[in-house]
């Protein structure tokens, strides 16, 4: 086991307190959890932006090309055309 001391803010203390309630209070076992649940997501995020790749390509590409030739408004038009 490796030692740490670590601060948290009140919010994060709060949530981490919370997890812990399902495991028997202990703090540790909670955030390695918490930890071991980051590395799972993030391999699954991993997978399915493997998995779509030419999808996502393909809407980077015409979202790009859409701003180039104009198609859209920026923002500063959009809030003068609804008057915000």
């Amino acid at each position: 086991m490796i030692r740490r001391e670590i601060e948290l803010d009140e919010e994060s203390d709060k949530i981490l307190c919370g997890l812990a309630q399902d495991h028997q209070g202990d703090l540790g076992r909670a955030l390695a959890e918490l930890l071991h649940a980051h590395k799972t997501i993030e391999s699954f995020i991993d997978q399915c932006e493997e998995a779509h790749q030419d999808s996502l390509i393909a809407q980077k590409e015409r979202s790009e090309r859409g701003f180039q030739e104009g198609r859209f408004t920026d923002w500063e038009n959009v809030k003068r055309a609804n008057k915000l």
